[in-house]
């Protein structure tokens, strides 16, 4: 094995695993830094395997169908939702100025070569049989098992919860397990508990007179928000790129927990399309809106426009990567808005509401999977779970280093 990014680091995840003379890769992302931090070039492999849409594991797909292609495998839910990922970055490319690695043909052509999986439908290739199952992250979400006289599965980004949105990832019996330790260290409050205290917070803001702002990723978070609060007395408006992503989850059925209770909470929120909807924004309570980190996207020129208005809120809750703007309204209490950096008068706070696996959820997983070699990768606190997986062989994998599994 090997892994081209991703290994010591939370993003742009690319791992190359070599069985039988058969070379596979699972993923291929990019850190989405100021330029975006892009893994190590591409290698000859025999298939990719994409293990969900988020743009750190899918960021840098498209370099491999510059030149031939590759066959590509993927849930209809992750083929659906990574091409507006990979051209919505593409065009914040152009408008950054940052150097084009890939392009809108580049995506094309890989559609070309994409293969449409079913969870628990096995793949066969030759002498390896691959398997994808649910990893409970975000819808279509998937962890990749590979078989032939030895076994590999790799997690991708991985929740064993359940949410509003998904039931959560179950253990699968395996020799090799490449899992991800985003949240080595550091275990996640309940998650009910959480929605709980948003929910009251939503409504003291909204009672008070004021306005609530949720920065949301567009691929699960969007959707989960809106699940956890259509059902509040008030007016909940979403924008940007969560609502296409929204019509795809409605339009790719059998990926969510509850096709027809997600349906049921869209019913009593408006989502927000072009200037005059919102500019009218002022008859909405609660916004939620691209983008997560707020380096961009309408929930920017929202909370520009309450920036000063004490009543209202800031409610953050995702993960923010250093660097964006995100990171330093939770570090600094400070905004970049136009330009100027401004400190909110609005409420801040964080919810968490992380779709990966904490400490202890990780240490259960790997226990249910009875593995004999841990693989730890996407993280940069690793070492923090290794004493308590002390029944193990622990691997702890840096990018560019091969090693062989025995």
């Amino acid at each position: 094995m090997k892994f081209l990014g991703g290994a010591e680091e939370v993003g742009r995840l690319g791992i190359i695993i070599n069985m039988d003379d058969k070379v596979f890769q699972v993923d291929y992302g990019v850190i989405p830094e100021k330029p975006p931090l892009f893994p190590l070039p591409p290698e000859k492999i025999d298939g990719l395997f994409v293990t969900h849409s988020h743009l750190d594991h899918i960021g840098a797909l498209p370099m491999y169908y510059q030149n031939d292609g590759v066959d590509i495998f993927a849930t209809e839910m992750t083929s659906n939702t990574a091409r507006p990922m990979l051209n919505d970055s593409i065009k914040i490319t152009a408008i950054e100025g940052y150097v084009e690695r890939f392009n809108r043909e580049d995506v094309e052509k890989m559609y070309t070569f994409m293969n449409q999986t079913k969870y628990n439908e096995k793949i066969v290739l030759d002498e390896v049989n691959v398997t994808p199952y649910s990893a409970g992250h975000i819808p279509g979400s998937t962890m990749w098992k590979f078989e032939n006289s030895d076994e590999v599965m790799v997690t991708g980004d991985l929740y064993t919860g359940d949410s509003k949105l998904l039931t959560g990832a179950k253990p699968r019996k395996v020799k090799n397990l490449v899992i991800e330790s985003t949240y080595a260290g550091k275990n996640h409050e309940d998650r009910e508990e959480v929605r709980k205290r948003l929910r009251e917070r939503v409504s003291e803001i909204v009672e008070h007179g004021g306005k609530v702002i949720l920065p949301s990723f567009a691929m699960g978070r969007m959707q989960e928000l809106i699940m956890s609060l259509s059902d509040l007395p008030y007016k909940i408006a979403t924008d940007g790129m969560g609502n296409l992503i929204t019509s795809i989850y409605l339009n790719t059925p059998g990926y969510l927990r509850s096709d027809r209770e997600f349906r049921k909470s869209l019913s009593s929120v408006k989502a927000i399309r072009g200037k005059r909807m919102r500019e009218n924004i002022d008859s909405a309570d609660v916004i939620i809106s691209t983008s997560g980190m707020l380096d961009g996207g309408p929930a920017l020129s929202y909370i520009e426009k309450y920036v000063h208005d004490d009543k209202s809120a800031i409610f953050m809750t995702g993960y923010q990567v250093e660097g964006t703007n995100g990171r330093n309204l939770m570090e600094k209490g400070t905004l970049n808005l136009s330009g100027v950096e401004v400190k909110p008068d609005m409420a801040v706070e964080f919810f968490d509401m992380s779709a990966h696996a904490g400490h202890d959820e990780l240490i259960s997983f790997i226990k249910g999977c009875q593995p004999e070699n841990v693989i730890l990768c996407h993280g940069d606190r690793r070492e923090a779970i290794v004493d308590d997986l002390g029944n193990y062989n622990v691997v702890l994998p840096y990018n560019g280093k091969e090693f062989t599994l025995n």
